[in-house]
C-alpha cells in the first residue's frame, strides 16, 4: 500500500511539474525586458534567440529589471526541481534491478541542478549558475540512456516511449556537446529550447507511466 501512494504521488509530482514548467515560462516571456545576448537592443522575448535563463535574469540584456519575469521563472524553476527530485524518489520502483537504483540518484542530481539554476540568476551568480546547467544536463543524459538501455532489454517495454527516450538522449547529447566545444549563437538557445520541450514531453510520459504502474502494484 505505501509503495503505491508513493509511485503514484511521485508520478503526479513530475506530471504536475513538467505542466508548469510549460506554462508559466510562456507567461514570463511576455514581461521580460528585452536583449539577447549576442543583441541587447532587441525589444521583448526572442524565443528562438533568447536562453529560458534569461527570464531567471534580475535585470535584461537591455538594462531592464525583470521585476516580473525572474521572479515567475527561477519560481518555476525551483519548483520543477524539487517535483523531479520527488518524482526519481520512486522512478527505481518500475525496475527490478540495479539499474533503477542508478537512474534515481541520476535523476535526483539532475533535479538538484535545476533547483541550483533557479538559486543563482546568471547575471548575479553566473559560475553557479553554469555549475547547475551541467549537473542537470550531464546527470539528464546518465538518466535517460540507462532508461534506454533497461527498456531495450525489457519485453514489455513502450515503443513510443522508447523512441522518445532516444530522441531527447540525441538532444541532450548535442546541446552538451554545444557547451564543450564553446559554441555560441542563437543556434545553442535554439537547441535548448528544443532539447527542454523534449524533455517536458519524456517527463510526462514517464510520469503516466509511473501512474500507471502505480495503479497494478
Amino acid at each position: 500500500m505505501i509503495k503505491n501512494i508513493h509511485i503514484k504521488f511521485s508520478g503526479y509530482a513530475g506530471m504536475i511539474g513538467s505542466i508548469q514548467f510549460i506554462i508559466i515560462p510562456i507567461i514570463a516571456m511576455f514581461f521580460y525586458g528585452g536583449g539577447t545576448p549576442w543583441d541587447h537592443s532587441v525589444e521583448g522575448y526572442t524565443f528562438w534567440k533568447n536562453f529560458l535563463s534569461d527570464l531567471g535574469r534580475t535585470v535584461s540584456y537591455s538594462g531592464v529589471e525583470n521585476t516580473i519575469s525572474s521572479p515567475l521563472f527561477n519560481f518555476c524553476l525551483g519548483m520543477y526541481g524539487v517535483t523531479l527530485v520527488l518524482f526519481y524518489s520512486a522512478s527505481f520502483r518500475l525496475f527490478s534491478t540495479l539499474l533503477g537504483y542508478l537512474i534515481t540518484i541520476a535523476g535526483i542530481i539532475s533535479g538538484t541542478g535545476m533547483f541550483i539554476i533557479a538559486l543563482s540568476p546568471d547575471n548575479i551568480f553566473p559560475d553557479l549558475h553554469m555549475q547547475g546547467v551541467w549537473m542537470w544536463a550531464l546527470a539528464l543524459l546518465a538518466a535517460v540512456v540507462l532508461v534506454i538501455f533497461h527498456d531495450y532489454h525489457s519485453k514489455e517495454r513502450d515503443k513510443h516511449f522508447f523512441i522518445l527516450s532516444v530522441v531527447m538522449a540525441a538532444g541532450v547529447a548535442y546541446h552538451i556537446s554545444q557547451g564543450f566545444a564553446d559554441v555560441r549563437g542563437p543556434l545553442v538557445a535554439a537547441t535548448q529550447k528544443m532539447v527542454v520541450y523534449i524533455n517536458c514531453a519524456w517527463y510526462l510520459y514517464f510520469s503516466k507511466r509511473m501512474i500507471d504502474h502505480g495503479k497494478i502494484i
